[in-house]
């Protein structure tokens, strides 16, 4: 899935069948996030295959897309734009994600009992929390709860997206950076 594949800072995008001469790709693509679309519903498929072997996987899902699937017929015509002159709306996005991004990183890598990798790209934070130093909760799950219940502070417990996520969250900085002051004032008080 590519969906932020134009959400990125300071790394290029390598679209995975230009990484490739040989091996069939099937890539799946919308307009909710670079497009800012996210009401539209709509998506693509799209399929490089230098050895003919997706022929008829892309005739099944071209006959199910046919029988099941009806995007609105205005959404369309714009999505048709939106690719043909794209406009310097995402461009802008991305400079604001990336000033958010900074911003956010910067203060949560002051909060003791935190952790944080800088993303490459889309609009989130995967923080790791350490609960030799955070001991009033037992995990991720816990603490997230907490956070909602004392602050109405929103994130995910990583956990929920199996080992990999365990003893993390997940945030984004999506808000302006006026917002995110507050939250993340916010979340040091409640970590204290």
């Amino acid at each position: 899935m590519e969906i932020y594949d134009q959400i990125v800072f300071e790394k290029k995008y390598s679209c995975p069948a230009t990484l490739t001469e040989d091996v069939s790709i099937i890539g799946l693509n919308g307009f909710s996030k670079a497009h800012l679309a996210t009401g539209w519903r709509l998506g693509y498929v799209y399929y490089y295959d230098p050895n003919g072997q997706l022929i008829e996987l892309k005739e099944s899902i071209e006959k199910m897309a046919r029988a099941r699937l009806c995007a609105n017929s205005i959404a369309q015509y714009a999505a048709i734009e939106a690719l043909k002159n794209p406009g310097p709306h995402t461009e802008d996005m991305v400079k604001k994600l990336k000033e958010r991004r900074d911003y956010s990183h910067n203060k949560l890598k002051k909060i003791e009992g935190i952790s944080c990798n800088k993303p490459d790209g889309a609009f989130y934070l995967f923080p790791k929390l350490d609960f030799n130093v955070l001991t009033k909760w037992k995990n991720d799950k816990e603490l997230v709860i907490d956070l909602l219940k004392k602050t109405g502070i929103c994130t995910v417990y990583g956990s929920g997206f199996g080992d990999y996520g365990k003893n993390h969250l997940r945030m984004t900085f999506l808000p302006n950076i006026e917002k995110l002051e507050i939250i993340y004032s916010l979340i040091e008080e409640f970590l204290e």
